[in-house]
């Protein structure tokens, strides 16, 4: 098998295993395919972990802000 090849394998699995990581969590309001990465990267890789998190626990990944924040706390309020 070619190097390039290899490679394309590789990258193929890392899109795949994004994929998934991501289908839970960006169901999520403010959380999309770019940014989900973020938060399980910071140990959150179940929706229920996010939730459960507090303010200050959020705002600690790279992208997270206050918006983000309130916008999720006015979604679960309405559930």
């Amino acid at each position: 098998m070619s190097t390039k090849r290899k490679l394309l394998n590789i990258f193929n699995k890392q899109t795949k295993e994004l994929s998934v990581r991501c289908e839970n969590l960006t169901s999520l309001p403010g959380i999309g395919t770019k940014n989900c990465n973020n938060f399980y990267e910071a140990g959150y890789m179940t929706p229920e972990s996010i939730i459960s998190a507090s303010d200050e626990e959020l705002l600690t990944i790279p992208g997270v802000g206050i918006s983000f924040v309130k916008k999720l706390r006015e979604t679960l309020d309405r559930v």
